[in-house]
């Protein structure tokens, strides 16, 4: 079977009309020896017609015969075409359905820890809150007792032996002690429990389309009032970058609160804590980013003292805090993730220890509620 090259067939057009040329001019010639009667010549130039000819013939078969192999392979080529397009659209489609079964998986999964650390905790709260209110509560009338009994003490000092008195306000003292170590540690049970029982309350619905300006200006404003000490003393800078228009976005307007008072307090202990080391400069800065894709990014950035590397992967760890347990439950940073991952945004963070910290929150402005029900 003839090697049909689909690449020649130019060539072999041009050819065909080099043969056409040739037999045009062979005539001629033939009619110019036939009117000069030169029979010998005449004879060659018609056998050189002939083989001419029988050339150009097998060239337009072979130029007929590739031209049908071209069109054949161009068909060919298109129906690979289409189906590769169709075999690489149906692969991004799988790839898009594979995500999406990843990122519900992964919902799911959340929610049902959510749900089984709900079980556990809600029959728990109760059963522990109550035997530490009544700690709580005697150990406060217990101190106001010993004070009390002080009073007494001093009245009637003159009756007692130097010696024995100042054993009695020893043992006083320790006893007093002990209650306010009771009474802290206490103090702290009940904060934890607080924290456990935030964790277990439901957090759906009440969406509403909301200026996210204004969300972020409302929590500037109320770390402005609850840390005023703080603000004034340490003379941090905080402030807003938001556009001038309208960011719209479908949020719980409680959750976001809640979420931007978790971010600010921990920038300004974080001012806090780089300030006894050294003077700085202490800045915060909220940022409010509109993006593509119909989404939205806030950030809390603070030039505090950083989080260490080594941490950094267990901060939105529940119970996880840096902080003395008498100062934080652990639960913030939890509890931020969690109402970001019901809102279907993100949250993460990006520190450079003894410089800064940088939450970014991203969140799509409009809410699929219905995939909720």
């Amino acid at each position: 079977m003839p090697d049909y090259n689909v690449k020649n067939i130019s060539t072999l057009k041009t050819r065909i009309q080099i043969f056409d040329k040739v037999i045009v001019v062979v005539w001629v010639g033939l009619i110019v020896l036939l009117y000069y009667d030169i029979s010998w010549a005449v004879a060659v130039l018609l056998i050189t017609q002939i083989v001419l000819y029988i050339i150009r013939r097998r060239m337009k078969k072979e130029l007929n015969q590739k031209e049908i192999l071209a069109k054949m392979v161009e068909d060919r080529t298109t129906d690979l075409r289409q189906e590769r397009d169709k075999v690489v659209q149906e692969s991004k489609e799988l790839s898009e359905a594979l995500d999406a079964l990843a990122k519900a998986q992964d919902e799911l999964v959340r929610k049902e820890k959510m749900a089984t650390v709900g079980n556990l905790a809600s029959g728990l709260v109760d059963r522990i809150l109550n035997p530490i209110n009544y700690i709580n509560n005697f150990s406060d009338l217990t101190l106001s007792t010993v004070k009390e009994l002080r009073t007494d003490l001093e009245e009637v000092r003159g009756s007692i032996p130097e010696d024995r008195f100042a054993d009695i306000l020893e043992s006083l003292s320790i006893i007093e002690t002990n209650l306010d170590k009771i009474n802290d540690h206490g103090c702290n049970t009940v904060r934890m429990v607080k924290a456990m029982e935030e964790l277990i309350k439901s957090r759906h619905g009440n969406v509403t389309a909301t200026d996210l300006r204004s969300i972020c200006k409302v929590s500037m404003e109320m770390a402005r009032r609850h840390y005023a000490n703080e603000i004034e003393t340490n003379g941090i800078d905080l402030r807003l970058n938001a556009p001038d228009t309208p960011v719209t976005a479908e949020v719980n307007i409680d959750e976001m609160n809640k979420v931007m008072h978790h971010l600010l307090s921990n920038s300004i202990y974080a001012i806090g804590k780089r300030l006894q080391k050294e003077n700085f400069s202490p800045q915060i800065i909220i940022r409010v980013i509109p993006m593509s894709g119909d989404r939205t990014e806030i950030s809390v950035r603070d030039n505090g003292i950083g989080i260490e590397n080594a941490i950094k992967s267990r901060i939105f760890e529940p119970f996880f805090t840096t902080k003395p347990t008498s100062e934080a439950a652990g639960t913030g940073l939890y509890l931020c993730r969690e109402m970001i991952l019901n809102h279907k945004g993100t949250i993460s963070v990006e520190s450079q220890q003894g410089e800064y910290t940088e939450f970014r929150i991203t969140i799509p402005n409009h809410q699929d509620t219905t995939s909720d029900e």
